[in-house]
């Protein structure tokens, strides 16, 4: 094997992408039909993601850019120097202006999904589609060596603000979609504690689920008064009849 001639081609692919995918350059249309075909997204959904998409990609791009940043090249993705968290927390304003600016004209019920998907992690989703897309040539997602940054892109502004900012009504009775892609679903994580309460009030989770499946929940919801240890031992018991003592599959609901 020649590791120069290697090295050489891998580098003129990484301009390549540069050249094509670079923080100016135009984004590329992404399918979210397509993408997430076993989701039946209808147009408002779809709609949400692409002012979600044309958002908060040109900005994360931008920071990586000015940091010397290359999402392309496999060590980019343990950054070592410092400032790159910094600063795409720093952008985390803009986009959100940014958003507010976009969906000023468009329906509440397009606003609610960007709301919606954004605490839920829907700026991950987009530039992980994006990432997949300019990588392969194909509609995917990149699953691979993106997550160790996905926080980065994990907007933390608590709900109410949010919504105050993008213009819509947080207890409103609009739909909170989940995507799924291959064997896993999306937007089910949340930003905050506070966010996981209030898609417990909205009806769209189970207190008593969402305890069993996540201590640090289980710890806020007990002390707010919303379930209680009997009732999560309940559940536990139901569903392990003949195992109580057997441990259920913990998920990290908060990023």
């Amino acid at each position: 094997m020649n590791i120069d001639k290697n090295n050489t081609l891998e580098l003129n692919q990484n301009q390549q992408f540069h050249r094509q995918y670079g923080a100016n350059a135009l984004l590329p249309i992404i399918d979210w039909k397509a993408l997430f075909k076993h989701s039946k997204l209808n147009e408002t959904q779809t709609q949400a993601l692409d002012v979600l998409y044309e958002s908060a990609v040109p900005l994360a791009l931008q920071v990586f850019e000015e940091l010397h940043f290359d999402v392309f090249q496999p060590y980019a993705y343990k950054p070592q120097g410092l400032g790159l968290f910094e600063r795409i927390a720093e952008q985390e304003g803009k986009l959100i202006q940014a958003l507010a600016l976009e969906s000023q004209d468009l329906s509440e019920a397009v606003r609610h999904q960007i709301w919606s998907m954004l605490l839920r992690g829907g700026a991950v989703l987009v530039f992980k589609a994006w990432l997949g897309l300019v990588k392969t040539g194909e509609l995917q997602l990149d699953t691979t060596k993106f997550d160790e940054l996905s926080e980065l892109l994990f907007i933390k502004t608590p709900p109410d603000a949010l919504a105050t900012s993008l213009n819509v009504d947080p207890l409103s009775k609009e739909d909170h979609i989940f995507l799924m892609y291959g064997n896993d679903v999306y937007l089910d994580r949340f930003n905050s504690l506070e966010t996981a309460a209030l898609f417990i009030d909205l009806g769209v989770y189970d207190a008593t689920f969402l305890s069993l499946r996540d201590d640090r929940i289980a710890e806020f919801l007990k002390n707010k008064g919303y379930v209680s240890q009997d009732q999560i031992d309940e559940l536990q018991c139901a569903l392990n009849p003949l195992f109580c003592a057997d441990l259920t599959p913990k998920q990290d609901y908060i990023a």
